[in-house]
Formats: structure tokens, sequence, C-alpha cells
């Protein structure tokens, strides 16, 4: 595509010599040399006061939605959101490839690289850039679709209602997954049920041919499978009657994977998957149904499997001070990610340290989950190392301690840990875990 074809098809005017796009990027911070800059207004920020930089950065080109002063090709329009629905809703029109779209309250990004590191094994595969799932990453994402690819992954995420149904009439999915629904963004959305409702519209199809893939042991399961106009209804999970069964979960921390055994399509087979994680074989599972639907052969999934970089800081292991293990799940928190990574070192034979920021935007009801959460780690770990007055707030004994940031944290840590230690860091993203993390990598 070229700068005049994104002129017209976002009805906008370009000023300048047309030339190729290949890529876009929406922030000076990341911008590479060659990529059309698209100048975003919010209510906090303005694109348009760095176009000066994105040029500086090599841009070829701007999209900007009022005149500013720009000595390089740009196509100006009545709206620089508009300007990506348009061209999203254009390349997905005339994408022939297969659409598949995930949702869910945890493991979307996870389980979205492990379907595209399988679908690249035998085509092209496009995918939701990073974790961007949002009404601004979405169709951002959807930019660089083409008719060169042969698949496509995006992801889906909500924080309010309403945007899933928005997002899905974008992607319009031939394949629909939800990987789970808990408890998680309830600032925007009141329950399980609520958040339930608005994964499902994921499961509205644009024609009669599309897959649903379904968690079968979630209690919404009986739900959304009546309420899609899916075609067909394939399930995953550890319930016996699921499509895509999996049994015989067995970490190995040590040489970071997890094995599993998979039961589908009348046989059973044994997979191993690159990380730790008692989720990450269901992740695996439903990346697996739809590598099968789409003609993947078992043996190069298995082979592709072990090979699938995950996302950073989703329970990552790394070497730490004085020989201690560090398990890196810093990128974000809610109950039910929480109480993932605690089962997935539930059985490790060390001293177990758990030290955690607050989980964020979980409504009128976050000091009991805090406390319904600390209970679950008080049983499993020997230590929770905690920052937030959400902690505070714990009906506690002695294995739980509160510090009032992160540098006193840190120093106290490292006082305490040895060879046999093994410690779990994770919180919420604005509760900067990261930086403890980082810390304690060796």
């Amino acid at each position: 595509m070229n700068l005049l074809d994104l002129a017209n098809i976002s009805q906008g005017t370009l000023r300048g010599e047309s030339s190729n796009v290949e890529s876009f990027s929406i922030d000076t911070r990341t911008i590479k040399p060659k990529e059309v800059y698209i100048a975003l207004k919010g209510e906090n920020f303005d694109g348009h006061l760095f176009i000066t930089e994105a040029i500086k950065k090599g841009a070829s080109a701007i999209v900007l939605d009022r005149q500013v002063e720009c000595n390089i090709p740009y196509i100006i329009v009545d709206d620089s959101y508009k300007f990506m629905n348009h061209v999203a809703v254009h390349n997905r029109n005339y994408f022939k490839g297969k659409m598949v779209g995930i949702t869910g309250t945890n493991g979307k990004t996870t389980t979205k690289q492990i379907i595209a590191n399988l679908l690249n094994s035998q085509g092209s595969c496009h995918q939701t850039i990073g974790n961007k799932n949002n009404q601004i990453g979405v169709p951002y994402s959807l930019l660089t679709l083409g008719n060169n690819h042969d698949y496509s992954v995006i992801e889906m995420g909500t924080s309010e209602p309403g945007e899933i149904k928005k997002l899905n009439t974008l992607v319009k999915p031939d394949i629909a997954a939800i990987t789970n629904v808990s408890i998680g963004h309830l600032d925007g959305l009141r329950d399980t049920e609520s958040i339930a409702i608005e994964k499902g519209n994921i499961l509205n199809f644009w024609n009669e041919d599309g897959t649903a893939i379904l968690p079968r042991d979630s209690n919404f399961y009986e739900y959304w499978s009546n309420e899609t106009n899916a075609k067909q209804i394939i399930s995953f999970g550890i319930h016996d009657d699921s499509d895509f069964k999996v049994s015989s979960i067995k970490i190995d921390v040590l040489n970071n994977l997890t094995h599993f055994r998979l039961r589908f399509d009348g046989k059973e087979e044994n997979f191993s998957i690159n990380g730790i994680g008692k989720h990450n074989p269901l992740n695996a599972a439903l990346a697996i149904a739809v590598s099968i639907l789409c003609g993947v052969e078992t043996n190069s999934i298995k082979n592709n499997l072990t090979n699938t970089q995950l996302p950073e800081r989703r329970l990552d292991v790394c070497k730490s001070l004085k020989g201690s293990i560090l398990i890196d799940d810093s990128y974000n928190s809610n109950p039910a990610s929480l109480r993932n990574a605690l089962d997935s070192i539930d059985e490790l034979k060390r001293k177990k340290l758990c030290i955690l920021g607050e989980m964020k935007e979980l409504g009128p009801n976050s000091q009991r989950l805090h406390q319904e959460m600390y209970e679950y780690a008080s049983e499993r770990v020997d230590k929770i190392l905690c920052i937030g007055k959400e902690w505070s707030s714990c009906d506690s004994s002695d294995d739980l301690l509160i510090f009032k940031d992160h540098d006193a944290l840190y120093d106290h840590l490292v006082s305490i840990i040895d060879n046999e230690t093994i410690m779990l860091v994770k919180g919420s993203r604005s509760t900067r875990m990261d930086k403890i993390a980082d810390k304690l990598k060796k």
C-alpha cells in the first residue's frame, strides 16, 4: 500500500509525493526510520506536538488531523483515530486468510504468541503488536494486515461494556476463542457475570462458518455455547468432556518447561511448552486447537511449542542473587493470575518468598480480594513481602511483611535470601514491581 491509497481509504488528502508504506508508529519514543507517524490526540497528550521529533527520527510521512508545519509528505484527515479505523476495516475486508480473535481475563497475549508461533510454521502469521488490544491497539495492529499473510491472530481486551463488540466488528474473526473469565477490571465491569457477557461478544460471527473455542472448565461455558452463532464449538480444559483435554501437568523449573498430556481427536499425545505455569498447558491446548483447525501437523506443533518465546515478565525463570531463583511475573496481576502463579510454584521444595504489589481495578471488593489472596498465598509460600495499603489492611500473621517502598523491600529481601530460595515477584503494572525484579536479576 502507498500513501495515496491510504489517503483515499481514509477520506484524507495527501500533501507531497506518494511512496510505499510498510509500517506505522504512534509513539516517537519507539519510532523507527521510514515508518509513518500517526499523530493522535488524547486527554493528556497530543501527538502533533511530537511531529518534529518523528521527522528527526526518520519518519517517512505523517498522518495528522490539524495543520502543522511539516516538511515531509503528510496525510491530513478529519480524525487520526478514524484514519486507523478506516484502514483497519479496509485491510480486514480484503484479507483472504484465516482470522483468529482471542479474548479473556488472563492469558490473551501468551495464547496469541503461542498460536502465531505454531501457525508461522506453515505460513505467514500476522498478529497483534505486543499487547495492544484496546480500541487504539486493535485498529493499529490491523494497519499492517495484508494478503501477504496467511493468518492473523488478534487479541481483544476490555475494561468497559460494549468494547469487545466494537472491536469484533473490526476483527471479524473466523475463529474466536475465550481463554477464561475471572475477576478483573471491575472498575468498569461490575462482576464476573458482566465480564462473561462482555467477553462473549467475540462469539458473534459475521458469517455462517464461524468456530468458537471455549474453556470447558468455565462456569459460563453453557451460556456462551447457547449465545453464539458459531457453526462449530470446540472446547478445551481439564474437564473430562473437553474436546482438547489437558492432564498430567508437570513443571520443570530448572529447565523452564511445563510438560502435559493432551487428548484430542481420539488420541493422546505428550507435549512440552517453554516456560512454567500450570495455566500454560490450557493456553497451549487452545492454541493447539486453533492450529489443528488450520491444518498444522501434530509433530510440527510439538517441535514449535517448546520454541515459543512467551511474552516478557510472565513467570520468567531467572538466576538471581546469592544463587537464588527469581520468577518474574511482574507484568500484571489480578486474583486469577496470582492464583495461577502460586499454583505453579506450590510443589517446589525450596524456601518460597512471594513479593507482591497491589492488584488494581478491583472495585469496591478490593480489600476483601487482597485478604483472600493473602490467605491463599500464605498456605503455599514461607513469607509474603508486600507494598501497598490494600495489603496493609489484611488480617495477617507473622508471614506477611509490609514495606513503605521498593527500596526498603529490596534491602530486606537481599538480607534473607540464599541459594535455596525461590522468589515470585508480581503486581499490577502501575505498582512497578518490575523494578524490584530487574534489581534481583543476576
